[in-house]
């Protein structure tokens, strides 16, 4: 007779399913930064250099979004745009699709001076934006 865990190829129990284990914090070899230099950071309103550097090297995830095929096509043709800018071979890492320009898109509506508190729905933001 055969146990679970064997049944499993050593999966363990159906139960533990989809959890993950908590990451282990690895020790790191830098020393950790002084306070007056976190409070400098904190100081400074617009992202800088190393902050830009930093979101890019953020893990990318997949979203699910709505736009209208109007929109979706302007995607499509501004990127294939940018894209033959370019007179000579462009890496694939750093050649324009549609969701880099959403990506921008986001930078723009962070560096606003819109209030967000104030707005309620599109046409708010739409009036904020002044389109």
């Amino acid at each position: 007779m055969t146990t679970k865990g064997s049944r499993m190829g050593g999966l363990g129990k159906l139960s533990d399913f989809g959890k993950t284990s908590q990451p282990q914090p690895e020790p790191s070899s830098q020393p950790t930064p002084s306070k007056e230099i976190i409070d400098k950071s904190h100081a400074i309103a617009k992202p800088t250099v190393e902050q830009k550097q930093q979101r890019e090297l953020e893990k990318l995830v997949n979203i699910n979004i709505k736009i209208t095929r109007t929109q979706q096509q302007w995607l499509a043709d501004t990127a294939r745009e940018v894209r033959d800018n370019n007179d000579t071979p462009v890496a694939p890492p750093d050649r324009v699709f549609p969701q880099h320009l959403i990506g921008v898109a986001i930078d723009l509506l962070q560096d606003t001076d819109i209030d967000w508190s104030q707005i309620k729905n599109l046409e708010d933001l739409r009036q904020a934006l002044k389109l």
